[in-house]
């Protein structure tokens, strides 16, 4: 007899060794990966810190030590930065809550109070101007209501008016001025909160934490679980096919080797532990059984089947029982 085949694989206990060697693959590289570190700037070093309760990988914690210079450096940095971060805070709550909004200035009182002063300062012009027209008039014997005493007095009064319109002009300008002024200083303090904004945003910067190399890296490679079971199925097919294509030529080659007591004894009644296998080209159906005196295992067809469709390879032993010529079957 040859050799038994070996059985195929369990693919789900090979499957579960290939997932337990991952994991053990990936716990050595991950404490090859995870060395302490010392620098100018302090030290980092990893411990386990437990067990994820799911599935059952170790979790690790890095633990970053800074030198008593460089805490002082960062402490310092964070203090800053929270100083700057509390100042933006109380900026931005005295932003203006609208658009600039002039409407407010009212330069009416000035351009009053500008033209009330020159006025005064006219008035004893005015005054003077006119005296000295009527002592001129009265001195020359020019009565009022006479041409040249109307010519003199409209002239008096272009001149008059002249000054006053320019009195007016100044006051204006007086006014413009002063709205320009105003307007200045209003738009300089509703745009000082941004400014202190901005400038506060500008020197806000992230506390610099000291570098050190990245934390190592670990990964466990993942199970083929779906491959290991096709290929095992495939392997068993494979096996099957082989088994069933060895039976088969060892039936059809019993009948060149001649009779023996396994070939002619095929009477079903002979046999037992009886289980169909297979079937012949011809649709003889193959079985594996046992005799009745024997524990060896054995494959054959049942007499009383190949009678049906090959009776001349069927003959009956003088004990009775059938027995069948595999050479005429097939």
């Amino acid at each position: 007899m040859g050799k038994k085949t070996p059985k195929t694989p369990d693919p789900y206990a090979v499957s579960a060794a290939q997932t337990k060697s991952n994991k053990e693959t990936a716990a050595y590289n991950a404490s090859l990966n995870r060395i302490d570190q010392s620098s100018p700037f302090g030290s980092i070093s990893y411990a386990q810190s437990g067990v994820d309760p799911t599935t059952g990988a170790p979790i690790y914690k890095q633990n970053t030590t800074l030198t008593p210079e460089m805490r002082a450096l960062f402490d310092s940095q964070t203090s800053a930065q929270q100083g700057i971060s509390s100042a933006i805070g109380d900026t931005i709550g005295r932003l203006p809550t609208g658009a600039f909004d002039a409407s407010g200035i009212n330069v009416d009182d000035i351009r009053q109070r500008s033209m009330d002063s020159q006025m005064a300062m006219l008035a004893p012009q005015f005054e003077k101007g006119w005296k000295n027209l009527e002592g001129t008039m009265s001195d020359r014997g020019i009565p009022i209501g006479a041409e040249i005493w109307n010519d003199q007095q409209g002239e008096y009064n272009r001149a008059k008016d002249s000054s006053m319109l320019a009195a007016s002009r100044q006051s204006d300008l007086d006014a413009s001025n002063e709205f320009q002024r105003q307007y200045g200083n209003a738009m300089t303090e509703y745009n000082m909160p941004y400014q202190q904004l901005s400038t506060l945003m500008g020197n806000s910067q992230g506390v610099q934490n000291p570098s050190f190399s990245p934390f190592a890296q670990s990964s466990a490679a993942g199970t083929d679980v779906a491959g290991n079971v096709w290929n095992a199925y495939t392997a068993q097919q494979q096996q099957a096919q082989q088994q069933q294509g060895n039976m088969m030529g060892g039936l059809l080659g019993l009948g060149k080797l001649g009779l023996s007591a396994a070939s002619m004894m095929s009477d079903r009644r002979l046999k037992r532990d009886i289980a169909r296998i297979g079937a012949l080209a011809s649709g003889l159906p193959v079985y594996a059984f046992r005799y009745l005196w024997s524990d060896v295992p054995q494959i054959g067809v049942m007499a009383q089947e190949a009678l049906g469709l090959f009776p001349d390879a069927v003959s009956r032993h003088s004990s009775g029982y059938l027995m069948v010529d595999y050479g005429r079957i097939g």
